[in-house]
């Protein structure tokens, strides 16, 4: 799914979090692909922060890196009242 222009900024935050966790963890994009059983370029598009991410891969990539998917979103800076959805 393409990223729309306004969300880009909330995407590429939660990327750069997985990124830093999955680092600190010691643990390759591979190793966390083959771990959430999805394609290296899926973790690669989601640290870039152009791919919108389901739910359920949110919950596998937390499940992998041993976090609760709050830490994976609740650094991003989103205010909901801004958006006309």
């Amino acid at each position: 799914m393409r990223v729309k222009k306004k969300f880009e900024k909330e995407l590429v935050g939660i990327g750069q979090k997985i990124r830093e966790i999955r680092l600190s963890k010691k643990l390759t994009q591979s190793g966390l692909a083959s771990s959430c059983d999805v394609d290296i370029r899926t973790i690669q598009r989601i640290e870039k922060g152009t791919l919108n991410m389901s739910i359920k891969i949110l919950f596998l990539i937390s499940e992998s890196l041993d976090v609760h998917p709050s830490e994976l979103i609740g650094l991003v800076n989103f205010d909901a009242e801004k958006t006309d959805c």
